[in-house]
């Protein structure tokens, strides 16, 4: 017997050799980004119709890369000796025209002072320290503020717009907001107008972070706690069956799926923590609301 599907081809495509084998991808706009190479340490750019423009290594093995629209950076987690880095690589666009100047710098350590009028022709890469190895990161396409996730807490970076003079800027990224998440580790995170979603190994959380009413602090600590969510009361659920009497039946019972929507999800047994840590000294002025768990 034959079956027949209905196909929807593409009406083209390109086909790039490349030197080395790719490893990861991302779109950068108007041009397509692939690490390749030994290790991933290569970035290869492409423009229109997959025409090669130029590349750029790395500082370590690329495990993830995303591209910001805003701010038109590369923003990648490396592998350097056994060990995870937050890399930003900013204005990298040079190196297609043939450029080899390159400036290493840390986040937040007076970029201003480093800018020379050399600083036109070349990529800079920040290097973005964090406590504990980065699991994963998302760029947000609207303000391109950075959102990194780590083991049990996220931590936002918001994007800086620094002016050397009246048609230069700098780019830098300031650590403003740490969200301790408990009985849950980041796998994948995504970010995008205040909104959240984690995913973890067997659930995905979804929350809003509200601005524009006040919160009380507690103490001088600039530490803000939302609302504690309860204990999920586990309505039609039947009674617990012995566990001898199911081990010797060969059978093994799992829980139903749970889907809470709205303020349901608040139930769930993962609470936000929120902890201001902006440089400005400006007071907390964030709750969180749950969207889906």
């Amino acid at each position: 017997m034959v079956q027949v599907y209905n196909l929807h081809p593409f009406g083209s495509q390109q086909v790039v050799p490349l030197k080395q084998e790719p490893a990861l991808f991302c779109c950068g706009g108007d041009v397509l980004l692939v690490a390749c190479g030994s290790g991933a340490s290569k970035v290869e750019v492409f423009g229109e119709l997959c025409q090669p423009l130029g590349s750029f290594s790395t500082l370590g093995r690329v495990l993830s890369m995303a591209y910001g629209e805003v701010g038109d950076y590369l923003a990648t987690i490396e592998e350097t000796h056994s060990t995870l880095f937050l890399r930003v690589y900013v204005n990298w666009r040079c190196m297609s025209s043939g450029s080899s100047r390159v400036c290493v710098r840390m986040q937040g350590h007076n970029p201003e002072a480093s800018y020379t009028e050399m600083s036109k022709e070349q990529m800079t890469i920040i290097e973005i320290p964090l406590s504990d190895p980065p699991t994963c990161f998302s760029c947000c396409p609207l303000s391109g503020d950075l959102l990194v996730g780590c083991k049990d807490k996220l931590v936002l970076f918001h994007l800086k717009h620094l002016f050397v003079s009246e048609d230069v800027k700098v780019l830098d990224f300031e650590r403003s907001l740490i969200l301790h998440m408990e009985k849950i580790t980041p796998t994948e995170v995504a970010f995008c107008a205040g909104y959240v979603a984690v995913t973890a190994e067997l659930e995905v959380l979804v929350f809003k972070l509200l601005t524009g009413e006040k919160v009380t602090l507690a103490g001088n600590s600039n530490i803000c706690e939302s609302v504690e969510p309860e204990i999920p009361i586990n309505e039609g659920i039947t009674e617990e069956v012995d566990q001898t009497q199911s081990e010797s039946d060969g059978f093994v019972f799992c829980q139903q799926p749970v889907e809470l929507l709205g303020e349901e999800s608040s139930k769930c047994e993962i609470s936000v923590i929120l902890e201001s840590i902006s440089l400005t000294g400006q007071d907390l002025n964030i709750q969180v609301q749950y969207v889906l768990y």
